[in-house]
Order: structure tokens, then sequence, then C-alpha cells
């Protein structure tokens, strides 16, 4: 656990010896905690009097930062050893942070606890980790408050000028959020270049410009999800365009409006999938009634994905963006 490392043994990494081989330099992994009222303090300083004697840092011991727990279920064989697997679940994650807060003084001991708690105060919504890793790779996840700064007086936990205190954080989604977005594109070619992603950490990637035959059974897109958990895109559709078909080609599900349900030029259709949205918005008006009956609301499988879009009466103004964020299964990955 890099937060903070320390360490006697070199790794096995698992591949033959090589004495060429040189480390490679790895800065600390950096947390930070953004409160609901927007206060971001960074929870990773130095303390040790080299740089500045005082400040928030984290203790040896954090805990809860990497894979989620699962919860599995079986059903139990009669006259037989074992059981039936039947399915899993990811559970809510909760995330131990034990924290020293050194003051110069009395006076600046209380303003950083005091801004700590004000930044955690779960009534006023959820805040939010952020890890940062050496590559500058960021992962965030929600999170509320859940105990750990009652406060405790005992010589071990605390003295004029600095105190303990261990964080118990809960997540009701599990899983980490890339700081990353992904963005897919289906327009006409019309030589206007359009952003493939939205972020510019991951450069090398151009637009898709397509012929309408793009909007055909024919097209087929790759979309890649670089993490072993299901991402949920969001689509906008900006119109003209009619009979809209967005497919999982890999995976066999499919979103389909009804055939005479037409998005004019100037109106945008949004399609959110994410858990506790799933939403079918026609210029901000409920379309759920204009789905098919077959109709899913698809995610994008770990993995390679290919995608189909279909879609009648397009014109220079169409536009189908596809949108997602990965989540991955540890702060670092996975």
């Amino acid at each position: 656990m890099p937060i903070p490392a320390t360490y006697d043994d070199r790794p096995d990494i698992g591949q033959p010896s090589d004495t060429t081989y040189t480390p490679v330099p790895w800065p600390r992994t950096f947390l930070t905690w953004c409160g609901s009222n927007g206060d971001t303090i960074p929870l990773t300083g130095d303390i040790t009097g080299r740089d500045s004697p005082a400040g928030i840092a984290i203790a040896k011991g954090p805990a809860g930062l990497g894979m989620p727990t699962f919860d599995l279920k079986a059903d139990q064989l009669p006259n037989m050893d074992g059981g039936l697997f039947r399915s899993t679940r990811a559970t809510t994650r909760d995330i131990t942070i034990p924290l020293i807060i050194r003051g110069v003084d009395r006076t600046s001991l209380l303003k950083m606890h005091n801004r700590l708690l004000r930044a955690l105060n779960p009534n006023t919504g959820p805040g939010w980790i952020t890890a940062t890793e050496g590559d500058g790779i960021a992962r965030h996840l929600e999170c509320y408050y859940i105990s750990g700064a009652e406060g405790s007086e005992t010589e071990e936990n605390g003295a004029f000028t600095w105190m303990k205190m261990a964080l118990v954080l809960r997540a009701m989604d599990p899983y980490w959020y890339s700081a990353a977005e992904r963005q897919y594109d289906w327009h006409l070619d019309t030589g206007t270049a359009m952003p493939f992603l939205s972020n510019a950490a991951y450069p090398g990637f151009f637009p898709m410009r397509i012929s309408s035959a793009g909007f055909s059974p024919g097209g087929l897109v790759d979309a890649v999800n670089d993490s072993s958990v299901e991402a949920w895109p969001v689509w906008t559709a900006y119109g003209p365009l009619t009979s809209l078909a967005l497919e999982n080609v890999t995976t066999g599900q499919r979103f389909r409006l009804r055939d005479n349900v037409t998005v004019p030029t100037g109106k945008a259709l949004v399609i959110d999938t994410r858990p506790g949205i799933k939403t079918v918005e026609l210029d901000g008006v409920n379309a759920w009634p204009q789905m098919n009956a077959d109709s899913a609301l698809w995610p994008l499988r770990p993995g390679r994905n290919q995608l189909r879009v279909m879609a009648t009466d397009v014109g220079p103004t169409t536009l189908i963006r596809l949108h997602h964020v990965p989540r991955y299964l540890s702060y670092v990955g996975g």
C-alpha cells in the first residue's frame, strides 16, 4: 500500500530476473477529500517537519481502497456436498482512513479540524475521495462519512497541537470512476473535425467522420471499455433523424425507437443508461412510451464492444454521441 509507502523487500513482479532493469521512479499516491460544500482537502500532506510541520496526513493502515466485497448467492445441493452458484453482486464499500492532524499551535489545529468536519458532514450530501497515482491518473469514489471523527482525549490519540482519528466512509456505489471521460461520435463526413475523446490525457485518437452509410445496418464501430467493470453510457442524438436504433452487437442487446419517431433539427434525444437514473427524454420530455418493447438500456461490457448505430432521414447536423465514464475495481485500476 503506497499510502504511505514503506517496505523492506523488493516485490516479485512475476518475471525472470533482469539485471539491466531500472526501477521506475514513482511518486507517492495522493488522496484528497472533496466535501459536498465544495471544499477540497488534501489528505496526504507531509507533517514530518521537512517541508512544513503542520497539516493533515494519512497514517499507516488505510483499508478498503482496493477490491470491493461481493455477495454470492448459491443454492445448497440436496444430498450432495457443496452448492450451486447463482449470482454475485458487489456490496457497498466501507473505507477506513487513519489521519493525523498537526498544527503549529492550538489555533491552527482547531481550524484544520473544524474545516475537515464541515467537509465530512453527511447531512449536506456525499463527498468524493480522489486518488491520484504516480503516473497522474486519478480516480474518484463517492462516499458518505460514517464515523471516526467523534474525538478521543487519550494520550495516544491527541495532544495540545495534534490529534488522530480513523475516518470510516461508506460508498453506496463501490466502484471507482475514472477522471477521464470517453466519447464516440457518429455524424456525416462534412470535413468538420469533432473530438473523439473529451480529455486531453488520451491523445492520438481521431473523430469518427462517416458517410450516411455509417448509419445503415452494416456500419460497425469498435468501442473499448478499458476496465473489468461494466460502463453505462449516456447517448445524445441531435436531429434530424428517424427510427434510431443503438445496438451492442457483442452482447446482442439493442435500444430502438418506434419507426415513426423523429428527432427534429435543433432537438436532442438523451438516453441515460446509468444505474439509478435510466431515463429517455426528447427535448426534455419523457420518451419512454416511444421505445420499442424489445429495447434495453444496455452497458458496455469490459473490453472491446462492437456497436451498430442505425438511423434514417439524417442530415448534415445529425450527431449521435456516446459518452461514458469507466468504472474500476480499485483505486489503481482493475
